[in-house]
């Protein structure tokens, strides 16, 4: 008798451990974060049907195109008629370009880059793809590894995910928000990514800083070759217009090394009270300067009322402005240079 009930007892825990399983896994197959898991195995295995499923590549990547956009030009720049107009015939180039080339990824496992003889305007061809490479370039798409779910925030129907992904190019980590919606069958589909401009100033301000490391070295010689001397700095009039001024900078350049320099490039920086900086401009000269000598250089920039930034300018207490001139690239009549990197090094990938 005892032994009869041990059975049914056990009986019943095997039956309540399997409906707890199976409960458990229609629950699990329903979530934000199993779907992820899809979408990863559709890669894997090179079903493009299953990924677009679960990945609506439009909608995200229509919008991913106007927030690299907004990033790359701002606001201000954005709110010409003709620029926003051009910008917009772009998209219609530039979205199906990066749903092509999903589809080509997902199915051979390889991603070319966008090429202009793709569009069909040939007065679009080159800023369609230049945009497409700029998203992939601005979000890093090319380097991210995908690290797992760090958050889920559902509301009915639609969720926010947080992924976190690592950035192999930078050695960084980001936090990723996804906008995903359910289906009818209970998975759900990306739709948005809720962060990406957030995304792309933060993985800027990554890239600078690394930059600035690689750079630290290179500065050194730069500034061990030529000397730099500010002197002066001021707003005067432009002889061609009643409306542009003209930003001037004067510079004092002394050559310690050796060898003539025939031609150099550099960068103007001003920051205000905050030692916050508000403005940089770049400045380039073939002005040529003997080994040992010293000589004085002029250098302008062009001043628009009309664009906040160049306002901010021209509204300057330059006795309460801290302004510094570098440079970044000198080349040297004995053919030799020296400048600093404007990407960073490819890694050699090990085996």
């Amino acid at each position: 008798m005892q032994t009869k009930k041990f059975k049914y007892l056990l009986l019943a825990v095997v039956l309540a451990a399997a409906a707890t399983l199976i409960w458990y896994f229609a629950y699990w197959v329903k979530t934000p974060q199993y779907s992820l898991g899809l979408i990863g195995t559709a890669v894997q295995k090179h079903d493009f049907t299953a990924f677009e499923k679960h990945v609506d590549m439009e909608t995200l990547y229509s919008s991913a195109y106007d927030d690299v956009v907004a990033a790359s030009f701002g606001s201000e720049r954005l709110s010409s008629p003709l620029l926003s107009a051009l910008v917009q015939n772009i998209k219609g180039i530039a979205v199906p370009i990066l749903v092509d080339q999903t589809r080509q990824y997902v199915n051979s496992g390889t991603m070319a880059e966008a090429d202009p003889n793709d569009a069909d305007s040939p007065m679009l061809q080159n800023n369609g793809t230049d945009i497409v490479n700029s998203l992939k370039n601005k979000t890093g798409v090319n380097s991210l590894q995908y690290q797992g779910v760090e958050q889920v925030q559902k509301n009915g129907s639609t969720a926010v995910v947080t992924i976190k992904v690592f950035d192999s190019e930078l050695d960084k980590h980001f936090l990723v928000e996804l906008d995903m919606r359910q289906l009818a069958d209970g998975t759900w589909q990306i739709t948005r990514i809720n962060n990406l401009q957030t995304l792309i100033s933060e993985r800027d301000q990554a890239f600078q800083n690394k930059l600035a490391e690689l750079n630290k070295p290179v500065q050194k010689q730069i500034d061990d070759a030529i000397t730099v001397t500010p002197q002066k700095i001021f707003i005067t009039s432009a002889p061609y217009s009643g409306v542009i001024r003209l930003l001037q900078a004067d510079l004092q350049l002394t050559n310690n090394a050796a060898k003539e320099l025939q031609y150099f490039t550099g960068v103007l920086e001003l920051y205000n009270a905050d030692n916050e900086l508000f403005y940089s401009g770049n400045f380039a000269s073939s002005k040529k300067l003997a080994a040992a000598q010293t000589q004085a250089y002029q250098f302008n920039w062009e001043l628009n009322p009309f664009l906040t930034d160049d306002a901010k300018v021209m509204n300057s207490d330059f006795s309460k402005v801290t302004w510094k001139a570098s440079l970044s690239s000198l080349t040297f009549a004995d053919g030799s240079t020296i400048e600093l990197l404007t990407q960073l090094p490819v890694k050699t990938k090990t085996k």
